[in-house]
């Protein structure tokens, strides 16, 4: 029987062709695609809305993204809310959409608020006695109610923030062996316990809470709170906060005038203070021992 000889078939170098021609399309095509992906948070390109910020502006959120522009092209959104938590410190919350075919990035934000002056002593196991000096060796910061540090504070010579609207906050006093860093929580002994009085008296006793100062709670069971208008500190317990309080807040609507009056009958006080951890009774001590 005859035989025929095999041979490539006429159209075969056609169809290779077109799928050669096939694939670098989709690979151009995917390449164009990455490439507008890409440059989608490009500045003359990218739309960008911006709520609920009052503490920064437009211009400083869209500088912080525009660091990172490949990994917020690429990142989930949680990681782009996760970045943005890490470089600015008042944002607490934040909920981010992006648009890639629009080219428009949305931000909801929800910023944290100053709560109270941070003053802290590094390198001491607790802070000093006011007035000497080593009490001008600190440092200053401003933290939310959460103790979590939104900024440091510049001081003057005089040991104290520049600013005057500081100073007119309530000043928790602390020391430790280093200084708290700014965007985290403050983790030293005392800060959460004085965040949670000063709280607990915006809550419970408003009036007095306008009229405190500073509150030294480096000792659980010694806490010093000092009074506007009082020449002497008020000793807490951690454990009878709201009795504490409480107590202050009687001693200044009715023995306030009483104590300044011993006061200054009794010249030989070295530290004076006032003692309310007790239930029932209030104590002036801080006297020197007569001879």
């Amino acid at each position: 029987m005859p035989t025929k000889r095999l041979g490539k078939h006429p159209n075969a170098k056609v169809y290779i062709l077109r799928r050669v021609t096939f694939v670098v399309a989709i690979v151009l095509t995917l390449a164009f695609i990455a490439k507008v992906t890409l440059g989608f948070f490009g500045v003359e390109y990218v739309s960008f809305e911006l709520s609920g910020n009052a503490h920064y502006t437009e211009a400083q959120i869209y500088d912080i993204l525009a660091e990172q522009l490949d990994n917020i092209v690429t990142d989930s959104e949680a990681r782009t809310v996760t970045y943005l938590k890490e470089k600015l410190s008042y944002i607490k919350e934040a909920r981010v959409s992006k648009h890639v075919m629009k080219r428009s990035l949305t931000i909801e934000i929800t910023e944290r608020e100053p709560f109270a002056l941070l003053k802290f002593y590094e390198g001491f196991k607790t802070p000093p006695v006011p007035g000497t000096t080593a009490d001008r060796e600190s440092s200053f910061f401003l933290v939310d109610v959460d103790a979590h540090v939104l900024e440091s504070i510049d001081v003057g010579k005089s040991g104290m923030p520049i600013d005057g609207r500081f100073r007119k906050m309530v000043t928790l006093v602390a020391a430790g062996d280093k200084l708290p860093k700014v965007g985290t929580v403050v983790q030293t002994s005392g800060v959460p316990l004085g965040v949670e009085i000063l709280e607990t008296s915006l809550l419970q006793q408003s009036g007095l809470a306008t009229q405190i100062e500073s509150i030294d709670a480096s000792r659980s069971q010694q806490i010093k709170i000092q009074i506007e208008g009082l020449p002497l500190p008020v000793w807490i317990a951690e454990d009878a906060i709201a009795s504490g309080l409480r107590h202050i807040t009687l001693l200044l609507k009715q023995h306030k005038v009483r104590v300044l009056e011993l006061l200054r009958a009794h010249p030989d006080a070295t530290q004076p203070y006032l003692d309310a951890r007790f239930e029932d009774s209030l104590y002036l001590g801080g006297y020197a021992e007569t001879k």
